[in-house]
């Protein structure tokens, strides 16, 4: 988990939900594509199947994306990261060229 994500899920508890969930929906869709394309089933029925995983990986994302886009907090987070991402470009920057 990236350092951002830490700090979002350690102060937004609806981000670390929505997070988990996301997570999960995509999870469960990569795991049943695999285990279709091993079977080699195909058909209309694993067709809308995966469509609907795939839809419900969508759907979780896009909640939380919004969620992100939405919440406070999470976007006091989002500029804390930023500034601290600039912060450490400009360091690396810096020991790069005293180099």
């Amino acid at each position: 988990m990236s350092e951002e994500m830490a700090v979002k899920t350690a102060v937004c508890t609806s981000y670390e939900s929505l997070l988990e969930k996301c997570q999960s929906a995509c999870q469960i869709w990569n795991e049943q594509r695999a285990e279709i394309r091993e079977s080699g089933r195909s058909g209309k029925k694993v067709d809308d199947e995966l469509r609907r995983l795939q839809a419900n990986y969508a759907k979780a994302y896009s909640v939380l994306r919004n969620h992100v886009h939405s919440c406070e907090t999470c976007q006091w987070v989002s500029k804390l990261e930023e500034r601290s991402s600039l912060q450490l470009q400009s360091q690396s920057s810096f020991f790069h060229a005293a180099s």
